[in-house]
Order: C-alpha cells, then structure tokens, then sequence
C-alpha cells in the first residue's frame, strides 16, 4: 500500500511510498482509515520543528473502521469487531508507570510514541494502533465530522480544566481549527456570547465562522479588546481563550479579559519565547490555565457533542486524496482551507 512518510531527518523528505501492510499484534487493532488530518504538528514534522523517529507515516488524527484485532481485544473490549467505525487517541506507547501515567494523564507521558511521529500513522489505506485507544464512533456522527475528533478533544480538555462560564461571555483569538472548534465548543457548553477574533489575512476562516453563526471580529489591535468591553458594559470577557499562539494573539486576550477573569491558552507558539504584557495580566488578577493535547474522558464528550447536534466540526474539512498531499499541504501554508484530510481509499471522493 502507498503511505506518505518522512523518510529522513532532515527538513522536508516526505514521500509517497509502497510500505507492508500492518498486522494487529496481541492488544492492537488494525484500522481502514477513511480519513486522516493534517495537524500543524505534521508541517513542523516536516520541517524538524517537532521531533520525529523516520522512517515513519504521518497522520495522528483519524478516523477509520476496525478491519482485524489482534490476540485478546475481542475478550477485553467487545464494542471493537471488523466493520466498527472508530477514532483512536494518539497516546501509544505510554509507559502506564510514570507519575503522570497513574494520575491518569498518558497523553503527556514522556514515553509516549504517538502515530505519525513515534510509530506509523493514518496517511495510508491502513494503521496499527492500540485498541484501548480507540472509541466507537456514534452512528449520527459523519465520517468528515469523527475525522476532528481529535482536535474537538483538545478543546475538550481545555474546557474540562477551565470550565465555560454558563451565561458569561467568551472571546476566542485565533480562527484556525481549535480557534473555531473552541468557540464551537463554548456556544454548546453554556456561553451566553461567544466572540471569535482573527486578523485580516484570516477574512476567510471568519467567513466559514459566520456561516456556522459565530460572531466574528477582525483583530486589529486594541480594537478587539475595545469591542468586547462595548459588548459587555465596559466588563470584559468573563473567559478568553488564545488559540493563536502568537504575541499579537496573547496580547488582545489579556486586554479582554475582565478583573479576576480566566484565561486559556490553547495556541502553539512557534517559538519558545513570547512577548507577554505582564503588567495588564497584573492588572487583570487572570486565572491563566495552559492546556496541551487530550484526556481520555475529553474523546467520548466530544463525540457526544456531536451526535448530539451541538458540534459539528465536518464544514472545516476540505478533503484531498492520498495522491495530493501536496495540494493540501499547500492549501494550509496559503490558509485556503481551515483543516485539511486527507482520503487515502482507492474509491475516494474528491471535494478539494
């Protein structure tokens, strides 16, 4: 089967190449994968700005139906059979024993290998995974929408450690995917008003926003944070959430935020050091809570969001065959489209 993988170390080296088809060892499950997304976490794999282990597939983010299990999953997890359509959290390989391991937190095991850096990923027809990682995909929920399972739960888990305030006001910065997704996510925990705030270049992740009847803002500045105070009687936000990991981003939240209000960071800065205005965050007394990758429970509320009708991730995708993972990386790096999948079936369907 072919397979997109970083061949080598060094910046860029991805190739679609014939790799063997998996087997399910004892406790794994192989999975027909229907989709899987690109991350940004795949375009620094591809430039070395995340650590990686090549040869290796990318693709941590998918969605798929079990194809064989391996020795014992069928007597330790019943809901898994061939033709199941499932989601798999990217924690492989956590060691069970750390300190973080036991207090329940596997996703930030340093011994962790997820799919598409550590171990194999989904951009093939096929991947081997761990099936106590896997969840059963609801029958109301697409395969386009389960495909952004994974960032949903990331929001998920940002929210799980610093709650939507119900009724209250909350300003997301940043109209990427988890931008959009954690403003999709307030609007069906309880915000009374959500506002997302991106910049000029992003006018058309704010149009796809509006579409979904998100209040969308340019960020020009103070302006932002002006418009929210409007919006609250000179308050400010009761939540604001930065999902842009830059500078400006961080900026425009901390001058939104109202006096003992809360923060969360979701957003990736691409560097180590961001310039923060430390006397406003001073000023504000914020409650700032930083949140990174996903909890266990964080992937079954996500997928209940959906089958509910609370959530519906599916318009952020735009779908590209295996063959053109070139178009859809560049369609990211021109942010023509907001999250991009990849559809590695020989019957695939074309949207892009």
């Amino acid at each position: 089967m072919k397979a997109l993988r970083k061949l080598r170390p060094e910046d860029s080296h991805l190739e679609l190449v014939d790799v063997p088809r998996p087997e399910p060892a004892a406790g794994w499950a192989v999975l027909d994968i229907s989709y899987a997304g690109i991350c940004g976490t795949d375009v620094h794999i591809t430039h070395n700005g995340f650590p990686s282990y090549p040869p290796v597939t990318l693709g941590h983010e998918f969605t798929g139906v079990v194809s064989a299990l391996g020795e014992g999953v069928a007597q330790t997890h019943p809901a898994l059979a061939p033709g199941v359509r499932v989601v798999g959290e990217p924690h492989s390989l956590a060691c069970g024993t750390c300190h973080l391991c036991r207090r329940g937190h596997a996703e930030l095991c340093a011994a962790k290998r997820s799919p598409g850096w550590g171990i194999d990923g989904a951009m093939a027809p096929q991947v081997a995974v761990p099936a106590h990682l896997l969840h059963v995909v609801p029958d109301a929920v697409d395969d386009r929408a389960a495909a952004l399972t994974e960032p949903t739960a990331i929001v998920v888990s940002g929210y799980e450690r610093r709650p939507v305030p119900l009724g209250g006001t909350v300003l997301v910065v940043g109209p990427g995917p988890i931008g959009i997704l954690a403003a999709l996510v307030a609007r069906a925990g309880g915000a009374g008003r959500v506002l997302l705030a991106g910049r000029p270049s992003s006018k058309g992740r704010l149009e796809l926003a509006a579409s979904l009847g998100l209040a969308a803002i340019t960020d020009d500045g103070d302006g932002v944070a002006d418009g929210v105070r409007e919006e609250t009687a000179g308050r400010g936000a009761d939540l604001v959430v930065e999902a842009s990991g830059s500078a400006g981003g961080v900026a425009t939240c901390l001058r939104a935020a109202r006096r003992r209000g809360a923060m969360l960071v979701l957003g990736m800065p691409d560097t180590d050091d961001v310039q923060v205005p430390w006397g406003v965050a001073m000023n504000r007394a914020l409650d700032v809570t930083f949140s990174v990758s996903s909890s266990w429970s964080s992937w079954d509320a996500s997928l209940a969001l959906m089958a509910g009708g609370a959530v519906d991730p599916a318009p952020l995708g735009t779908v590209y065959p295996l063959e053109r993972w070139q178009d859809a990386f560049a369609a990211l790096a021109a942010r023509t489209a907001v999250k991009a999948l990849i559809d590695p079936r020989p019957d695939h369907r074309e949207t892009a």
